[in-house]
């Protein structure tokens, strides 16, 4: 990722990107503050739905421990700050570590496919996208779609009695991939999560003065969130290096395009 951000940042004229961060409008940037709690909320409110019924925590719980999660991800590598909540959720609320461990990781594969769905018409909304948008897009979406048909699998096959193994109590606490209702809940928290993250987008975006469609906002989650898989440092690097792969293809000069992307991050 470093060598990645150096490549696009080397003939960056930085007089004009300290120009741009001068120049950038404040007011919109105060509700996509705003909204970004709404994001974690959103987060909150799935991570509740995917414990449930086994162990009832409340939202505004969960809320508390999704912040103290992201905070600590900030300054630990490789995004240590899922441990924090694991274990603030076995202190505070009796969650056994592989049962919160396993709601996190099927929230994050619902994430995943819901992200999928979301920015899946980018393709055919954005003209003249280079061939590799849409095919990243199709390789995303079928390694999240056999790796959620695997886990629906296994978890049909932890039937009867708890299993002793850590693994098998893992593997059950995914129940929520097996009940329709509850598994389409999580999916519209998700969904709504995604929505609000575009707003933010778009609010920046305005903010910095880059006049965009809709549509290209969804190119740049889309770049974003793929780059932002290898876990660096509160995403460091990383996720200017995908909104730099976005920016580029959309025609938005570098410095405004780091302007954004220093802006959004913070």
């Amino acid at each position: 990722m470093a060598v990645l951000l150096w490549l696009f940042v080397r003939e960056l004229d930085w007089h004009q990107l300290g120009v741009a961060l001068r120049d950038a409008r404040w007011w919109p940037l105060l509700p996509a503050v705003a909204i970004a709690f709404g994001m974690l909320w959103c987060a909150a409110f799935g991570l509740r739905i995917m414990l449930a019924p086994r162990h009832v925590v409340s939202t505004p719980r969960l809320f508390r421990y999704t912040i103290v999660a992201y905070a600590a991800s900030v300054i630990a590598p490789a995004r240590a700050g899922e441990l924090v909540r694991l274990w603030l959720l076995k202190q505070r609320e009796g969650v056994p570590i592989a049962d919160a461990a396993a709601a996190v990781v099927a929230q994050k594969v619902v994430d995943g496919l819901t992200m999928i769905l979301f920015v899946a018409p980018t393709p055919l909304l954005v003209p003249d996208l280079p061939t590799w948008v849409g095919r990243a897009i199709a390789i995303v979406a079928a390694v999240t779609l056999v790796l959620f048909v695997a886990l629906y699998l296994a978890v049909g096959r932890q039937t009867g009695e708890p299993s002793a193994t850590w693994l098998g109590r893992f593997i059950a606490g995914m129940h929520v991939l097996r009940s329709p209702r509850r598994l389409w809940l999580a999916a519209g928290a998700q969904l709504l999560a995604w929505a609000i993250d575009l707003v933010m987008v778009a609010c920046v975006l305005h903010a910095v003065g880059i006049e965009l469609p809709v549509s290209a906002g969804l190119l740049i989650l889309f770049t974003l969130n793929l780059t932002i898989i290898v876990p660096t440092p509160a995403n460091l690097g990383s996720l200017e290096v995908g909104v730099f792969a976005a920016t580029r293809i959309l025609g938005v000069d570098d410095e405004r395009a780091l302007a954004f992307a220093l802006l959004y991050h913070a």
